[in-house]
This record gives structure tokens, C-alpha cells and sequence, in this order.
């Protein structure tokens, strides 16, 4: 197998990861509400942390689904998540002439830093009702959204790429990690998943004991893509968070605010009601200026593993992030992302520190 980069690659994996996963949502267990079937419009692919960034039409597949996109068994074939209980699925090959594509796309918790390094991977599974594989699949990390009126080849050669020497080998059908050590040139906020390839440049091969479940599935490669990862592998440099207390009537664009009153059941991302009054001030905020987009970032105190701590923030922000939606505002203007104990606002100790560190910010922004 082959993985070429744009930029500089280091060949050597540092065996401690600094950060958590910059990813929103990266094995798609976080829910608006449980799928039923495949997408027939990309307005159908409803899932918080990610979009369709042409007019493809992606699929999300999760446990809770009492429809044919259940997990493990749905339309496209069987198969166990490879984290948690969901995953999403792509075509990413069509036989003939017709270029068809799907892809995925996603913002990251913040823009990466210029010389710093990345660890970055993704897994994809061929469905077990398609009847093509393919060799090809990549990954493309940009500075700004993509967005494209058509559902052809995005003709951008991806960041991370994978090029299997075969399009069939012993992996095929089980699932496959795609990753790289990624140095950033800086700025780069957005990341997309797909076959950023034409047909011609794409080696495929048509597995004889599949029939396919449907037309499309018969004369296509669709897989699932699980477990989504932007990791840092640099520490940080020690910085203490510098971020005012929400007031309704003095925001700013594109700068934090403490949600203050925002408050939780002990060690629950339950949102106790003496939340609901601050949280209302920002929903008609919302509605009085329908172009805002609104980003919620969760954050712990020290107490608890890393791994614990990233779960949990991610889980109050989207907890925000369901009230807010359970209220009327539309799930695409609101992201969430979560950054457990790494980015404190005071380094000490004591109940109150701990206190003062457990909160949901927000930040309100036009796209």
C-alpha cells in the first residue's frame, strides 16, 4: 500500500499523544435523530459535527435505528462499527462513464498550527452488499468549507491518500485504517473524506459472488468510514484560558464566552432546568439573527482520565446543542466540540478551581 502527502511527512510515530481528537462527533454516535434508510437528498444526511460537501448524498447508519440503517445489519450490507455503535457509509466508485461521488466533510475543534504535528486517520470498510472495490481513498484537509453544485469527482488531490497496490487483497472487506503523521502548513480548519479520483485513475474490481441488493449497489463501491482522528502530536505551549462570561447584550463575533449558569446532574451530561434561562437568552439571540451559526466547546476539570474528560465535555456541549435544537433552531447552524481538561482557566487545585474549569463556552459566527 501506498499513502502519499502534500505536506511534509515525519516516518517516525511519537509514542505520546498530546490533545485529544480535534474531530466533532469522530465515530458518529452523537445523534439528532435515528436514521431510517439511505439519504435521497443531501438535506437527509443529518449529523451533528458534518455535512455533505456537494450535492452526494451520504448515509448514516446507527444501533438505534429500528429501519434498514441499523447497525450491524442495514441496506448495504453487515457490519459492527468500528467504535461504538455507528458509522457513516459513501459510494465512491461507479462503473461506466458517470463519476458519481459522495463524501463527507467536517470542521475541526480549531484551526491547526503551522509547523505543528498531526496524527491523522480514518477507517473504511467495503459494504458487504456492494459488488466493486476500489483501491483508492483519501482524505483532504483545507482552510476553508468546500462546497460544490454537483455529485462528480471533487478534483483536489487529498492530503492523506491511500493507493492500494490491488483494488482486491486480504484486507478487503474487513477495516482498513488510513493514516499519516501530517506536519501543518497552518490555518487548515475543514477535513474531507472520499475517492477525490476519476473512474479512470481508480482501479476496481468486480467480485463475482455479489449480486448487489440494489442497482446501485450492483454497479458500485459504497463503503463505511468510522473513527475519524485529528490528534497533536506536539504539546502545546502552557497557556491558561482567557474568556469573558456570556452577557446577551455584548457579544462579538468569532470570540468565547463562559455560558456561566450552565449546570449539570454530578458526573452526568444532564442538563439540570436552572440551565434553561441562559440558554434561552441565546436562542433568541438565534432567532433574531437567523445568519448566525453558533459553536459550543465543553471543557472538565482535572479530576478523571484524559480520554473520560474529552466523553464527557463533548457530551454536555451536545447536550446545549439538543435544547437548543429541541427549541426550534436548525441542527446545521450549531457545532460542538469537546476538550476535557486541556484547556483550563486557572492551573490551581482546589474545589473552586475545579468549579471554575467545568464549563460550556460558545461562540457565535457567520458561517
Amino acid at each position: 500500500m501506498k499513502v502519499w502527502a502534500l505536506s511534509w511527512i515525519w516516518f517516525f510515530l511519537s509514542a505520546c499523544l498530546f490533545g485529544q481528537n480535534l474531530v466533532p462527533n469522530p465515530s458518529f454516535e452523537e445523534l439528532i435523530r435515528c436514521p431510517h434508510s439511505f439519504s435521497a437528498n443531501k438535506k437527509d444526511f443529518i449529523i451533528p459535527g458534518w455535512s455533505s460537501p456537494t450535492k452526494g448524498t451520504p448515509d448514516q447508519f446507527h444501533a438505534c435505528s429500528w429501519g434498514e440503517a441499523d447497525v450491524p445489519y442495514n441496506w448495504a450490507g453487515s457490519s459492527n462499527a468500528k467504535t461504538g455503535k455507528g458509522y457513516v457509509g459513501i459510494y465512491v466508485w461507479m462503473n461506466g462513464d458517470n463519476n458519481y461521488r459522495e463524501y463527507i466533510q467536517s470542521e475541526l475543534a480549531e484551526p491547526l498550527t503551522a509547523g505543528s504535528r498531526y496524527q491523522v486517520s480514518f477507517y473504511f470498510k467495503l459494504a458487504s452488499h456492494a459488488v466493486y472495490t476500489i483501491n483508492r481513498m483519501g482524505l483532504l484537509l483545507t482552510h476553508d468549507r468546500i462546497e460544490f453544485n454537483h455529485d462528480q469527482v471533487i478534483d483536489i488531490v487529498p492530503t492523506l491518500s491511500v493507493e492500494k497496490d490491488s483494488a482486491l487483497d486480504l484486507a478487503t472487506g474487513s477495516w482498513e485504517e488510513a493514516t499519516m503523521e501530517y506536519i501543518a502548513a497552518g490555518g487548515e480548519r475543514y477535513l474531507t473524506i472520499g475517492n477525490f479520483f476519476t473512474n479512470k485513475a481508480t482501479q476496481h474490481t468486480k467480485l463475482s459472488h455479489r449480486i448487489g441488493k440494489n442497482s446501485m449497489l450492483a454497479s458500485s463501491a459504497y463503503y463505511y468510514i468510522d473513527e475519524v482522528s485529528v490528534t497533536p502530536l506536539d504539546a502545546p505551549p502552557a497557556a491558561i484560558a482567557k474568556v469573558q462570561e456570556f452577557q446577551s447584550k455584548e457579544i462579538e463575533l468569532n470570540k468565547d464566552y463562559i455560558l456561566k449558569n450552565i449546570q449539570f446532574e454530578f458526573d452526568s451530561y444532564t442538563l439540570l432546568k436552572s440551565s434553561y434561562p441562559e440558554l434561552d437568552q441565546v436562542i433568541l439571540i438565534l432567532t433574531d439573527n437567523p445568519a448566525l451559526h453558533v459553536r459550543l466547546a465543553g471543557h472538565t476539570d482535572f479530576v478523571g482520565s484524559d480520554d473520560y474528560n474529552v466523553t464527557l465535555s463533548r457530551n454536555r456541549a451536545r447536550s446545549v446543542a439538543d435544547y437548543f435544537i429541541s427549541k426550534g433552531v436548525k441542527p446545521e447552524r450549531i457545532s460542538s466540540f469537546g476538550f476535557g481538561k486541556a484547556r483550563p482557566i486557572t492551573d490551581e487545585k482546589t474545589d473552586e478551581a475545579r468549579s471554575i474549569n467545568r464549563r460550556v463556552e460558545i461562540r457565535f459566527t457567520e458561517e
